[in-house]
């Protein structure tokens, strides 16, 4: 490989991480605010029990709106290209997260503040529902085997513990530095519009960016594009996708659950102080960035299969424990538990699922099919998870059903991570490179 050719390939994972980071950056600080502040200022006339659904609902309509993103994104990313349509969904990002971060209050403007809110997380949700896809395939694409396709695909994969890193950072600085007065009036609003900020710069190094080279080979090789990649790949392999959708829930379900409910969680019942697990969640997500391209480059030489599947297992043994764990009221031990689930068994998940996801779907479909599995599977994982834990706490007033709630999405996961089949073992595709080599198999 020349080094112009090496500077392309590293000029591309820069530029998927950057977004990636983002994305997670975005998704995480709307979860806080919705966890911490949004009743008060959007919400204020409603019950805490009341308005706290109200904000989580807001949480959930973004996932909405993902899978609706992934078509679009996912479908001209498949026909034109993935650089491209990356721009877009990074722009829309950065409207959509400092238009959160000006959105007048209840108090001020009455029932459009909610109004809104809701508009703008409709259009976050729009463009993170192409931005994962395309940010992962910027990477997994570089290379047209899969010799190091754990490896690339972790790489943008770190950008969930940045991302974590870099929005609970941000909300627990304002959080600490100001008063409670303050942080509800004004203080929550410098992270969403410092998001805004940093995505310009974002925007900058992905228009610097070529096409990826396994795309651009395979493109080469055809006649014209699929006309409807999204619906091709439906009709030819309905139950693998399907499949590929549940690979995801259980960690989905565990992550928002120890990030995002817990802050609730531990609040309503004084247990802790909620910056326990602020502090938590940040060293969790400190220890991932070590931890992915570790169990990235793991699963190269064990299998892509094999380590998820390992990563699952991890997270149901996390998740039985966190909640028991939780109630003691110590923070050291809360901190143990989410560093386990979130830093150890999560990240064992997480590294090698981008570049086994991508091995089920053929490159001409592939940015339709990871975008859409991936943010339908946020939907039924995280997108409605903390709704779902505040409903079981509220009806049931003990932990014991989120537990087993989150145990019984790790256990979908597993049996769809074990049957789902890569794109190799299905005889409607031709999955050969234009040399003819079979390059894309995956020994999983």
């Amino acid at each position: 490989m020349t080094i112009e050719a090496r500077r392309k390939v590293r000029r591309s994972l820069l530029a998927s991480l950057f977004g990636s980071t983002l994305e997670f950056y975005d998704f995480i600080l709307f979860g806080l605010a919705a966890a911490l502040v949004f009743p008060h200022v959007f919400f204020p006339e409603s019950s805490a029990a009341v308005g706290l659904l109200s904000s989580f609902a807001t949480f959930a309509v973004g996932f909405v709106a993902r899978p609706i993103g992934a078509i679009i994104a996912g479908h001209f990313g498949d026909r034109i290209g993935r650089r491209r349509i990356l721009i877009f969904t990074l722009a829309g990002m950065g409207i959509a997260t400092g238009g959160i971060g000006l959105i007048p209050s209840y108090e001020s403007i009455g029932i459009w503040a909610p109004i809104l809110l809701v508009a703008c997380r409709i259009l976050q949700g729009l463009s993170l529902g192409g931005e994962w896809g395309g940010s992962v395939l910027m990477a997994v694409e570089q290379a047209t085997g899969t010799k190091n396709r754990g490896l690339l695909g972790s790489l943008p994969q770190l950008g969930d513990p940045l991302g974590v890193l870099l929005a609970n950072g941000a909300f627990a600085l304002v959080a600490v530095t100001l008063n409670e007065e303050a942080l509800v009036s004004w203080g929550w609003r410098v992270p969403f519009i410092l998001g805004m900020a940093i995505i310009i710069v974002g925007l900058w190094a992905r228009a610097k960016v070529t096409e990826t080279p396994e795309f651009t080979k395979r493109m080469a090789t055809v006649k014209a594009p699929i006309r409807m990649p999204l619906i091709t790949l439906l009709r030819d392999q309905p139950l693998n996708f399907a499949l590929s959708v549940g690979c995801r829930i259980g960690n989905d379900v565990a992550f928002y659950m120890v990030t995002v409910f817990a802050i609730t969680y531990v609040t309503q019942q004084g247990l802790m102080d909620k910056s326990a697990i602020l502090v938590s969640t940040m060293i969790s997500a400190a220890l991932g960035v070590v931890m992915v391209p570790v169990f990235g480059w793991i699963a190269d030489r064990i299998g892509l299969r094999k380590m998820t599947l390992i990563g699952l297992v991890g997270l149901g043994t996390g998740v039985a424990a966190y909640f028991p764990l939780l109630n003691l009221g110590q923070p050291a031990i809360a901190t143990a538990a989410a560093v386990f689930t979130c830093g150890i068994a999560g990240k064992a998940f997480w590294a090698p699922y981008a570049g086994f996801l991508s091995t089920i779907f053929p490159p001409e479909t592939r940015y339709s099919g990871m975008s859409f599995s991936f943010q339908l599977s946020g939907i039924v994982g995280g997108g409605i998870a903390p709704f779902v834990a505040a409903w079981i706490l509220n009806a049931t007033g003990t932990s014991t059903g989120i537990t087993v709630y989150a145990l019984a999405a790790v256990a979908v996961s597993i049996i769809c991570v074990a049957l789902v089949k890569t794109h190799t073992q299905s005889a409607q595709h031709d999955v050969s490179t234009v040399d003819g080599s079979n390059s894309l198999q995956e020994s999983v």
